[in-house]
């Protein structure tokens, strides 16, 4: 035998075959093909969280000031009077009525309390209330926190949902008027008797609000680069480092190439070789087996001629000889003619069960079990069959009835020699699944737990009292086994009795 574990040698690139050379060349681009593809998704990687954290840091920023605004507007809102705005809204209708804080005491006052909320929440734009004005379709604005009002002056594009959410208040999300682009939120104020006089409103730049989160997204890229880049690198490193031994380990498995080619035809050879040998020895084999089987059946066959003729004369012997010795030996002959008939007949009886083909039918197990114990004819046993009567399967009913046969056989060999106690068979079957457990239980005399090993084995006997020749139950076993069941010994005590358990199928065999 050889071994190809031991390192081979790599073969210099100039002394390569030349398909050996172009794939070597191919492997080549192939891999730094993988190293532009490896570098261009640690690129795109790079950008795509770039932007993904871009648009999340926008979305949070924006989450974050709109919350703040709308807590704003609605402290500032509770804080005002409103029936006092609303006395204010309705004394001056004019545009610029007042044009100095100080002028009217009301607007005074509503001014004072802006101005202290914006200071105290560092806002970078004024608080300021508004009214809807029916008669011109807009709203009016009021009172607000910067020293020069701008009262009564119109708000011409205003959102929409200002006037929907009139009573509720809300936020909006990044719009553009005639001042600017904003974020803004805004609450009701209410009089004494729960309406609603004005919104008070507070507002973010949006260009102020994008230029925060820009700074942020800087500050966030350059900590992302900062880990992206060197595991890029790393990333770079070792890919490249591993298809460089990659292609090494090419270059020797080009060089092991030729070696295993030259043994691999020895293998083939050799396993042609051991191919014919089987074959060879295969079919000697089954010559062997069936002149063996055919031997078996035509020795069991003309064995039973002579048997026959030595029963006879020894009949014909008792008949005529009138000593009493003699015929006490003349009926030990007898005996022992009989026996080795009973042994010629239970062999050419494997030899058929292993031989004849199988003849499925569906046939009842209740009924199947009556005529086995019917032809075992087993004396003074008492059996008991609790087996359900509409039990049916597909099996050989000829192979299965040899079974049973030779297992009420055993249960009557091995039964309890006290004339107190007469032989119980207890027949039962249980269905589970596709599957029916038969158990076949007797109370005689057990067997010890250091033959049941080999059981069911040939010219095995499972007692010492036993007078049989060792093949019932290895009949039983190989029965079984031709129609796809089993048998085993469930519990055996000795002297108290035995139970078996055959294992049959439902569906075919």
């Amino acid at each position: 035998m050889f071994s190809i574990k031991k390192q081979a040698t790599p073969l210099p690139f100039f002394i390569m075959s030349r398909a050996d050379r172009d794939q070597q060349e191919q492997f080549k681009r192939i891999n730094t093909r993988l190293l532009m593809l490896v570098s261009l998704a640690i690129i795109l990687l790079v950008a795509y969280f770039t932007v993904n954290n871009y648009y999340s840091i926008l979305k949070k920023s924006k989450e974050e000031v709109l919350h703040r605004l709308m807590a704003i507007s609605n402290t500032a809102a509770l804080l005002i009077d409103g029936d006092a705005h609303e006395r204010l809204s309705i004394k001056y209708v004019e545009r610029d009525a007042i044009v100095k804080t100080t002028q009217d005491s009301l607007y005074a006052s509503i001014q004072s309390l802006l101005t202290m909320v914006s200071a105290a929440n560092h806002l970078s734009t004024p608080l300021y209330t508004i009214v809807y004005f029916p008669p011109d379709s807009t709203f009016h604005f009021i009172a607000t926190s910067s020293e020069t009002p701008y009262f009564r002056h119109s708000y011409k594009n205003y959102p929409r949902e200002l006037l929907v959410n009139l009573e509720t208040g809300g936020v909006l999300d990044s719009y553009e008027d005639e001042n600017g682009k904003w974020l803004s939120a805004f609450s009701p104020i209410k009089n004494s008797e729960g309406n609603v006089v004005a919104l008070l409103e507070a507002d973010e730049n949006f260009e102020l609000f994008l230029a925060r989160a820009k700074t942020t997204l800087l500050q966030n890229l350059v900590i992302s680069l900062l880990i992206v880049i060197p595991f890029g690198f790393l990333l770079y490193n070792y890919i490249s480092n591993t298809l460089a031994q990659q292609a090494a380990h090419r270059i020797i498995l080009i060089s092991q190439k030729e070696e295993i080619e030259s043994k691999n035809e020895l293998i083939e050879n050799q396993k042609f070789e051991l191919d014919r040998r089987v074959k060879e020895r295969t079919a000697e084999l089954n010559a062997t087996h069936l002149e063996l089987s055919n031997f078996l059946y035509h020795s069991s066959h003309d064995v039973q001629a002579p048997i026959a003729t030595l029963k006879g004369l020894q009949i014909l012997a008792c008949r005529e000889l009138k000593d009493g010795t003699g015929k006490q030996y003349l009926k030990l002959l007898g005996e022992t003619i009989a026996k080795l008939e009973r042994i010629i007949k239970t062999i050419k009886l494997v030899h058929e069960i292993k031989t004849t083909p199988l003849s499925v039918s569906r046939i009842n197990l209740r009924n199947c079990i009556i005529e086995s114990i019917e032809q075992a004819i087993v004396p003074l046993c008492k059996t008991s069959i609790n087996v359900d009567p509409t039990i049916e399967i597909q099996t050989d009913k000829a192979l299965l009835k040899t079974s049973l046969i030779e297992m009420f056989k055993n249960c009557h060999q091995y039964r309890s020699l006290e004339i107190s106690r007469p032989l119980k068979v207890l027949v039962t079957a249980e269905k589970v699944d596709q599957q029916i457990k038969l158990s076949i239980e007797d109370n005689g005399e057990g067997i010890a737990l250091e033959t049941r090993k080999d059981l069911f084995a040939m010219f095995r006997r499972g007692h010492e009292k036993s007078t049989g020749i060792g093949l019932g139950l290895y009949i039983t076993r190989t029965c079984l086994e031709r129609i796809n069941g089993e048998i085993s010994v469930a519990d055996s005590q000795e002297l108290e009795g035995t139970r078996f358990i055959a294992t049959l199928h439902t569906a075919n065999i």
